[in-house]
C-alpha cells in the first residue's frame, strides 16, 4: 500500500534503519504521507484532511509498534523526511494473534464503517499477494513538505540493492495510479489491478532482481 515521493535523481538524503525508540516518528510521518492518498481516503471515509491525517498517524503508529516493528526492516531519510516499511521473505503475513493486538486501535482510528472498508481492502490485497519468496514493501512515503525532492528514491535504494545482491524479488501494492511511473522507473512491473469502491485502484507490482 504505497505512497511515494521522489524523482529519479541521485539521492541526497541520508537513509538509515530506524530504531525502536523512533517507531512513533515513523507512524507520524507515514500518516502525513498518506493523508491525501485515494485508497486511504476511501477506507477512512473522511473528507477533512486534518482528521484523516490524525487518524492515519494513530493507525500507522499502531502497525509500526505492534506488528511491523517486529520485522525490523524500517527506514527513514534525513530527519524523518520520509519512511519505508519492509518485511523479509516469508514474513509478510501476520497471525490472528498479531491482528488481535491491533484490532481495538484500528477500530478506534477507522470507526465502524471505515473498519468494514479496511477489511474488504485487506482481504482483496491478501488474495492477490505474491506467493513466491520476496521482500515486501508495505509502505513508502514522504512528509508532504518534502515530496518531489528525492526522498522516495533514497528510501528505496538500500533494499533494492539488497534484493539484487540476494537475487530476491521485491513486491508492493501501489495505492495511487499517479505513482506507477515512479515504481516502473525502479524496475517494478504491474501484475494486476484491484478495484475498491467506485474509483479506487490498487496495483500489485513486482520487481525481479537486476
Amino acid at each position: 500500500m504505497m505512497s511515494y515521493s521522489g524523482a529519479m535523481t541521485p539521492p541526497r538524503w541520508e537513509t538509515r534503519r530506524a530504531t525502536i525508540a523512533e517507531h512513533d516518528r515513523l507512524g507520524r510521518v507515514l500518516g502525513r504521507a498518506f493523508q491525501d492518498d485515494p485508497m486511504w481516503r476511501w477506507a477512512l471515509g473522511r473528507d477533512a484532511t486534518d482528521e484523516r491525517r490524525a487518524r492515519l498517524e494513530r493507525f500507522f503508529d499502531l502497525l509500526v509498534r505492534k506488528m511491523y516493528g517486529q520485522r525490523d526492516l524500517m527506514f527513514t531519510a534525513g530527519d524523518f523526511a520520509g519512511a519505508a516499511v519492509w518485511t523479509p521473505p516469508g514474513q509478510w503475513h501476520f497471525t490472528l494473534a498479531d491482528q488481535a493486538r491491533v484490532a481495538a486501535g484500528t477500530l478506534a482510528a477507522f470507526g465502524a464503517g471505515g473498519a468494514v472498508r479496511l477489511l474488504k481492502l485487506l482481504d482483496g490485497v491478501e488474495k492477490a499477494h505474491l506467493r513466491e519468496p520476496h521482500y515486501y514493501l508495505f509502505a513508502l512515503g514522504a512528509d508532504p513538505e518534502f515530496q518531489g525532492r528525492g526522498v522516495g528514491a533514497a528510501l528505496m535504494a538500500p533494499m533494492l540493492a539488497r534484493c539484487d545482491e540476494e537475487r530476491m524479488v521485491a513486491y508492493l501494492e501501489s495505492s495511487n495510479p499517479a505513482n506507477l511511473t515512479f515504481y516502473r522507473r525502479h524496475g517494478f512491473v504491474a501484475t494486476g489491478e484491484l478495484r475498491f469502491g467506485s474509483d479506487v485502484v490498487v496495483t500489485p507490482m513486482r520487481r525481479d532482481p537486476a
